[in-house]
């Protein structure tokens, strides 16, 4: 009997009242399909149904109101004024927290700054409210592969790749997306699983349609250098550069690729400065910019900061 009482309030937890988000103009079938695939988070999915009772409060002059607030936050982050737009976003947020362009806009705003915690919670609840929104488990997707959460990226990222009905259909997912998913699972494969093989036939799958297409050449690169290709890499990413002169100050596979993944440079108890001028050599491996040298000092600063809140954590 008590085993049978267990299971009976085990499944009443677990039951969905899809009727309710259903009402807050939540899809039940998205959500559903999501849920299955396990795509969306429960933890995410319970945060946002215990905040139907704040959305509810909100009478049509505060969504006015607020939806005034949101086009001032979009309009700062257009202009690039990021501290402004996060101030706003969160302020719609307390009110409103089930606004899809704030969750979604402060969540960008939190992976660029590399705060990516912040920002897994934030899509995570954005999936739930519109779950059929594919783009967004891209970002999501991105966001659990840089905390190393493979797995799960990897599994959004191949649900996004599986909506891709070769053309631009309004919520689904668009050929951009659809080719960086690929280019994004090629390197799932490279760097967790170390299947060289699966990793360069989806590039190739990419750049057999998009021949310049930057993110699949970049992973190629350090597909390449992992394999000791060094000049091929090398050559191969200065392709890279003469197609986007902006890459040099983005994120790049390719100069992660010349750090040996348990390279003192990240230890956080060494003088930064110190270790990264030992590794100045390699760079000439790359291209010979300052710009390319600050850049990379930026993104191995950036993995130092991610190992020390890893070790507070």
């Amino acid at each position: 009997g008590g085993f049978a009482m267990e299971s009976s309030s085990r499944a009443k937890e677990q039951r969905i009242n899809f009727l309710d988000f259903s009402t807050h103009g939540i899809s039940a079938p998205a959500l559903r399909e999501r849920l299955e695939s396990k795509a969306i988070d429960k933890d995410a999915l319970k945060r946002v149904e215990s905040d139907f009772c704040q959305h509810d409060k909100l009478s049509k002059s505060d969504f006015d109101s607020l939806q005034e607030e949101v086009d001032m936050a979009q309009g700062l982050h257009r202009k690039n004024d990021l501290k402004g737009a996060k101030k706003l976003y969160m302020k719609v947020l307390e009110k409103d927290p089930l606004d899809w362009d704030c969750l979604c806009n402060l969540a960008k705003i939190h992976f660029g700054m590399g705060e990516y915690e912040k920002a897994k919670d934030l899509f995570e609840r954005a999936i739930v409210i519109r779950p059929e929104r594919e783009k967004t488990m891209y970002y999501l997707a991105h966001v659990l592969f840089n905390l190393t959460e493979h797995e799960r990226a990897q599994l959004l990222f191949e649900q996004v790749v599986q909506g891709y009905k070769g053309e631009l259909n309004g919520e689904a997912c668009d050929r951009g997306t659809y080719h960086n998913s690929v280019a994004m699972l090629g390197l799932v494969h490279q760097k967790a699983y170390g299947n060289y093989e699966t990793a360069d036939t989806l590039y190739q799958v990419v750049l057999s349609e998009e021949p310049d297409h930057i993110l699949s050449l970049d992973h190629r690169c350090a597909l390449l250098s992992a394999q000791g290709k060094k000049e091929e890499a090398a050559k191969l990413h200065l392709r890279v550069v003469a197609l986007d002169p902006g890459h040099t100050k983005k994120v790049c596979a390719y100069l992660d690729s010349l750090f040996p993944v348990d390279s003192d440079i990240i230890h956080p108890f060494k003088k930064l400065d110190d270790k990264f001028q030992a590794y100045e050599h390699v760079f000439s491996e790359g291209v010979k910019k300052k710009s390319w040298l600050r850049t990379a000092y930026n993104s191995v600063r950036k993995k130092v900061m991610r190992v020390v809140s890893k070790s507070k954590s």
